[in-house]
């Protein structure tokens, strides 16, 4: 690896881990750090990366592996059509086309995997960024005192935030390293029987959001599919971790997370039910919270459909999709599903491009992933798969909050997704290469 790569690959693996662990705060460190302006942090990396990719080497390679067309489309007139609204709205058209500039990093993260010493440097960074993360979710129990020891930044809207101890995408972590536990750690001790229900107790009981149990159900059922030969041990760690929910009640421990509600079996089905609308008492503003999305989406699509132009080029950037007002009169600018936010931003034409886009590389990781398992590259189907993890988390985050207009989000999800496309270019060349030497198929890396 050239210096300035080893240099550039070291940089995008910090500035990952500062996202996926500080989320919020980190996101909104800016250079310089003014009151208001600067740059954020993951564009001036965005910007530093892009200057530094070899695109007539980087786009043949990656043409081979998926068809680029929508995402050409998808960058060209999404990233145009930002630019042109900051004429009528300033900088907050560039802040609502977040998922489109950031989906710039699928680049990134295919030129970060050119070659198998950069494969190799995350998937050792990786659990030692989710080791950190559960270490630092502990602080969660503390939020409010912690929080007065942070230094602050003041946001675009005006209020003034803590950088650290911000836990807004910290149980999707918390889940994303149960999964890793479950994939690289096969042997049957002691602390594993431990550590995974533990860590998904932790999560659900503390973080109370419908989110993490439709998460979870997710996780099960993509484990269910891509590797059914966990399923007895994860029984196994199902019913230790409902074992220590029944306990709790027995110990006279009565834990209150995030709602500030009592945790019991009682509490997860009445929370989960409330994913449906369904009102009980403590839970009448989460189930009311359904309905105010319904009624959001609804208004939107009345507002696409009202004429040619905004069908099929959307909205526009720069104004808020929803009117609504957030405690301390912050604007909340997205209707908190990401799918709703990309055609009302870019309409039929933004949103089909971002369809295809996401299709096409479900296709090549399903592809990949099939070839590892066809070949018995087993280490290569859990690098796979953990990644997969993390994007079925973002998936289903998306359903009911504005995932991926959140950077902290985003950058990390379109830059795996360049490493799942460049993974997918090196089977398929190591492929190559054995069929024309006739000999047995390896990886050269992992």
């Amino acid at each position: 690896m050239k210096p300035i790569e080893h240099i550039r690959n070291s940089v995008l693996l910090l500035m990952l881990a500062l996202y996926l662990c500080l989320n919020y705060g980190f996101m909104l460190v800016r250079i310089p750090p003014s009151h208001g302006g600067g740059v954020p942090v993951g564009e001036v990396v965005l910007l530093l990366s892009l200057v530094s990719i070899n695109y007539t080497r980087l786009l043949y390679r990656l043409s081979s592996v998926i068809y680029i067309l929508p995402f050409i489309v998808w960058w060209i007139f999404g990233i145009s059509s930002a630019i042109y609204a900051t004429g009528s709205h300033g900088m907050w058209a560039l802040r609502d086309a977040t998922n489109i500039l950031e989906s710039l990093f699928i680049l990134v993260g295919f030129a970060f995997a050119g070659n198998f010493a950069g494969i190799e440097q995350l998937f050792r960074w990786l659990p030692k960024i989710l080791f950190a993360v559960s270490v630092y979710s502990l602080g969660y129990l503390f939020q409010g005192s912690l929080q007065s020891y942070s230094p602050v930044i003041m946001a675009g809207s005006g209020q003034i935030v803590s950088i650290f101890f911000q836990y807004i995408n910290t149980s999707m972590m918390l889940l994303m390293a149960a999964s890793f536990l479950m994939l690289y750690y096969t042997r049957s001790n002691f602390v594993q029987l431990l550590a995974i229900p533990f860590i998904v107790i932790y999560t659900v009981l503390l973080f109370q959001s419908r989110t993490v149990y439709l998460q979870v159900i997710a996780l099960v059922l993509l484990f269910v599919i891509y590797k059914r030969e966990l399923i007895g041990k994860g029984a196994v760690y199902f019913l230790v971790g409902l074992g220590g929910i029944a306990l709790l009640p027995l110990s006279g421990i009565q834990i209150e997370g995030r709602l500030g509600q009592v945790a019991s079996f009682d509490f997860i089905w009445r929370h989960f039910a409330a994913i449906w609308g369904v009102a009980s008492h403590g839970l009448e503003g989460s189930a009311a919270g359904v309905a105010q999305r319904l009624d959001w989406w609804l208004i939107i699509y009345h507002r696409l459909i009202s004429s040619p132009s905004t069908f099929l080029f959307g909205l526009g950037f720069g104004m808020p999709l929803v009117d609504f007002l957030y405690y301390g009169g912050i604007t909340v600018r997205e209707p908190h599903n990401s799918v709703i936010s990309v055609f009302a931003r870019v309409g039929l034409l933004g949103g089909f491009c971002f369809l295809w886009m996401h299709l096409q590389m479900i296709r090549v990781w399903r592809v990949s992933y099939k070839t590892c398992c066809r070949l018995g590259w087993g280490e290569w189907q859990n690098r796979l798969l953990i990644l997969m993890v993390y994007f079925v988390l973002i998936w289903v985050f998306s359903i009911g909050e504005d995932a991926l207009e959140k950077p902290f989000n985003a950058i990390p999800y379109y830059f795996f997704w360049g490493v799942v496309l460049r993974i997918n270019w090196h089977i398929n060349r190591h492929l190559e290469q054995a069929y024309q030497s006739s000999s047995p198929v390896r990886p050269s890396g992992g």
